[in-house]
């Protein structure tokens, strides 16, 4: 007998700790020393330190196992195929919700240091979706792409470049008027200050942009060396006041909050400012962290894996949901009876096929920050006809059971495998691991969603556009 490879543990307060395994995905609350003598025993061991009905039911639920590595990653690999399965049989069904993304433009009003479009704007020709190509595109394509699909399943998000770009205005009111006829939601990913010349066109009702996500960077003097005008001018507080008025405005707005190396501190202020304004905690508004691709790089400090801890629960506390986005299934496995019920684990849409991009020039991609690299489309509209390219058939396969490197992981089926974007070279197709800061995120989420729960204190919360 042996610790599970796949067991985890997180500190949840009064001398607790919740156990998660990444295989069976079962949960416990154990004291302390008794997880952690688990997670720093030998690889085998008698386990004095535990009564036999303890043993007992940690053999049960899969924090200690009889079976070597080889035979537990096994053993996972055939269960994340059948859970692959059941979801693909799943996605494929018409009340399956699709969400179909506008990338209206690659152009944008902002020069931020760090945008994963930049590449993408020196390459592609400056242009913007027409409104003779929206209404092409439902009248041809958009039923063929997504086939016995009822309309009102759809979810569209307008997206960039920067979508609320004033040149875009007539392709988003087509886009709006086709959604208000079907009982379609809209959302948006905007730096926020094209907004005032938009704001006509958000709102809760039917037909309008029901929900805005914004990103900010941190304190006021770290979001404006990063997030600037091309003429380098600031941007934070002009953000924040559009932040007032989509509140006012009566949007559900979703803050995503970046974090950078070693900047943890800024995010605290920002938080800070963000609960002195009355936005953390507002019952519109969602705030949710995540990292800037060049987070990946580093591990976390204890030191800021202390003050990281301490940020994620305050605002969970505030808000009464986890800050987090592409973990918001773990919530759910918290309602979870059995394992023929569970989530499947996904880091996003890609890989589900019930995704789909479309630009300007009629190119589609499944990964929105592959949008603009013509290497990464899945298809290609063109005279009423659809074009599908290999990358789609190639998606569909990337889950655990084709990514032997993520079978070795002890959060395996806590995640799904990270942003794929960021798993390839240009010419590479195959699937590597994205770990970022990823256990450190599901390790606060769960303790978040254990502790919420425990209060009876979860809701539902809106979707980030990536």
């Amino acid at each position: 007998m042996r610790p599970s490879g796949y067991l985890n543990t997180v500190e949840i307060g009064d001398g607790n700790s919740l156990l998660y395994n990444g295989f069976s995905m079962c949960m416990d609350v154990v004291p302390d020393e008794m997880a952690h003598k688990l997670v720093s025993s030998e690889e085998e061991g008698d386990f004095l330190f535990l009564l036999p009905e303890e043993k007992d039911h940690l053999l049960q639920r899969g924090h200690l196992t009889c079976l070597s590595r080889q035979d537990e990653q096994e053993e996972l690999r055939r269960l994340s195929e059948a859970i692959a399965q059941r979801d693909s049989e799943l996605n494929r069904q018409p009340f399956s919700r699709r969400i179909m993304t506008f990338i209206l433009t690659y152009q944008c009003n902002l020069s931020c240091t760090y945008c994963f479009q930049n590449p993408v704007r020196d390459r592609v020709p400056q242009a913007s979706m027409s409104a003779a190509f929206v209404d092409d595109f439902f009248n041809r394509y958009l039923s063929r792409l997504f086939p016995e699909t009822p309309k009102n399943i759809f979810r569209f998000i307008l997206f960039g470049g920067e979508p609320l770009l004033p040149g875009n205005r007539g392709a988003i009111t087509r886009i709006l008027g086709y959604a208000h006829q079907h009982g379609i939601h809209v959302s948006t990913a905007t730096n926020a200050l094209m907004i005032p010349k938009m704001l006509d066109l958000i709102g809760p009702e039917r037909g309008r942009i029901q929900s805005v996500q914004v990103t900010l960077d941190g304190e006021p003097a770290f979001h404006d060396a990063a997030r600037i005008t091309p003429a380098g001018a600031p941007t934070f507080e002009a953000t924040l006041r559009i932040l007032q008025d989509l509140i006012s405005a009566k949007a559900t707005v979703l803050v995503r909050v970046h974090l950078h190396p070693d900047r943890l501190q800024s995010a605290q202020r920002l938080i800070e400012v963000l609960e002195r304004e009355n936005v953390l905690g507002h019952e519109m508004v969602e705030i949710y962290f995540a990292p800037v691709h060049s987070f990946h790089t580093r591990e976390m400090s204890s030191e800021d894996l202390a003050l990281f801890s301490d940020i994620f629960q305050y605002v969970a506390l505030k808000q009464k949901k986890p800050p987090i986005q592409n973990f918001d299934f773990l919530e759910q496995l918290m309602e979870a009876k059995s394992i023929n019920n569970r989530p499947q684990p996904r880091y996003c849409m890609v890989s589900t096929g019930r995704h789909c991009a479309v630009d300007p020039f009629g190119d589609l991609y499944e990964c929105l920050e592959e949008a603009g690299v013509k290497s990464r489309r899945i298809g290609r509209l063109s005279e009423g006809k659809i074009e599908t390219f290999p990358l789609r058939d190639i998606y569909l396969k990337k889950y655990l059971a084709n990514r032997p490197e993520c079978l070795q992981c002890s959060i395996a089926l806590f995640c799904g495998g990270g942003c794929i974007s960021q798993t390839r070279t240009p010419d590479d197709l195959t699937f590597r691991q994205f770990c970022r800061q990823t256990k450190i995120f599901v390790q606060q989420t769960l303790k978040t969603c254990f502790l919420l729960k425990q209060a009876g204190e979860t809701g539902r919360r809106p979707e980030a556009i990536c």
